[in-house]
């Protein structure tokens, strides 16, 4: 025969079956519910629905922003504001489903247009946040990462890893714009925002530069490595993907099947891994040939595009955007979207929160099965 124990003292005895909710014990909820917050505590209960959505509920919002736009304003701005004064002269771009104090261009990713002007230079700062470029117009102005300068021009896609001490300058006689790409929501969310002035720490704005010109590139991007070196680093090696290499190997896949969602896509890589260029932002190159349109799918990543040649359109969310070289649109989380170009060949850059996803099992996606949006 088997006994219960009695109930412990304290202890309260679960309802057998169905049981009326009555005034009384309504009032008595409601007012226990209110009394929660002074302790810091609440009810999962109440909350469970909007914790635990069957899809995720997106607060970003498709965007386009326009080149034709953009511009006039970064370059006025550039009247304004020097860029010892900004620290960093950009334009971001926020998204309207978001709060304007968020300032993010989609999701965990953060997008803007910084300007140098000729003669300027940008000191030298660090910063846990990781940084992409894009270069949209100009030539001759540099980036100097961790002792190493490069100088960039018109497609180049360039790399700042988290936490590396980092300055810009322009030594040519026109202006030099770019598309900057950070995780900074990301991190901010997870509080480990980190920033420090190259001068607070050894009295000088900018720093020395110690290694040679393209270093990186002759180290690590030629399908070579040194044997007598590794790269500790979790991130790419490489500091400049040249535009003229990328775009090479992109036309030399043209004819290829492709992917039915994104075309011919490639990803710049760290080539110690394969994986993505920055543990935080992936970055990808695409082509959409000549009258191709794509078929729609969505994921989990949210991502940001650069139109980097041509003219074309996207259907994202069921509402479609025209585009245009230099145009910036998002696409966000599991949202449905489909490419096409219009009159040609287009090129799109891209870079994308997938790494973050991937490392915690989180991608997930999935093709529209009518194809396209109506």
């Amino acid at each position: 025969m088997i006994t219960q124990s009695p109930a412990k003292e304290g202890a309260v005895a679960a309802p057998k079956g169905p049981r009326e909710v009555t005034a009384e014990l309504k009032a008595e909820r409601e007012k226990f519910y209110a009394d929660l917050p002074k302790y810091q505590l609440g009810a999962l209960w109440n909350v469970l629905d909007d914790a635990l959505t069957p899809e995720p509920r997106i607060r970003s919002v498709p965007y386009l922003w326009k080149w034709s736009e953009v511009r006039p304003r970064v370059m006025r701005a550039g009247e304004l504001v020097t860029a010892k004064e900004a620290e960093r002269r950009v334009l971001y771009f926020l998204n309207p489903g978001l709060p304007p104090e968020k300032i993010s261009a989609v999701g965990t990713l953060y997008a803007g247009i910084q300007l140098i002007l000729p003669g300027e230079i940008a000191r030298t700062h660090h910063h846990t946040p990781a940084a992409t470029r894009f270069i949209i117009e100009g030539e001759r102005a540099y980036t100097t990462v961790s002792g190493e300068r490069t100088l960039m021009k018109k497609g180049d896609y360039v790399t700042t890893p988290n936490w590396t001490w980092h300055d810009h300058g322009n030594e040519s006689d026109k202006p030099m714009l770019w598309l900057d790409g950070l995780d900074v929501p990301l991190v901010t969310e997870l509080d480990a925002v980190f920033f420090e002035l190259f001068v607070e720490r050894t009295g000088n704005e900018v720093q020395p530069v110690t290694k040679p010109m393209e270093d990186a590139s002759h180290r690590w991007a030629k399908n070579l490595r040194p044997t007598y070196q590794r790269h500790a680093g979790k991130f790419s090696p490489i500091l400049n993907y040249r535009w003229d290499d990328c775009r090479s190997a992109l036309q030399a896949l043209r004819d290829d099947t492709g992917s039915p969602f994104d075309g011919i896509v490639l990803e710049y890589i760290n080539p110690n891994t394969g994986g993505p260029s920055l543990p935080t932002m992936s970055a990808y190159l695409q082509l959409i040939r000549s009258s191709e349109h794509t078929k729609a799918h969505r994921h989990t990543a949210s991502t940001v595009y650069h139109v980097a040649e041509g003219r074309g359109y996207s259907v994202i969310g069921g509402k479609r955007f025209d585009w245009a070289e230099g145009d910036t649109f998002v696409v966000p989380s599991w949202s449905w979207h489909e490419h096409a170009s219009d009159g040609g060949e287009a090129v799109l850059f891209s870079f994308s929160d997938r790494p973050v996803l991937e490392a915690f099992d989180l991608i997930r996606e999935q093709p529209l099965e009518a194809g396209y949006q109506r």
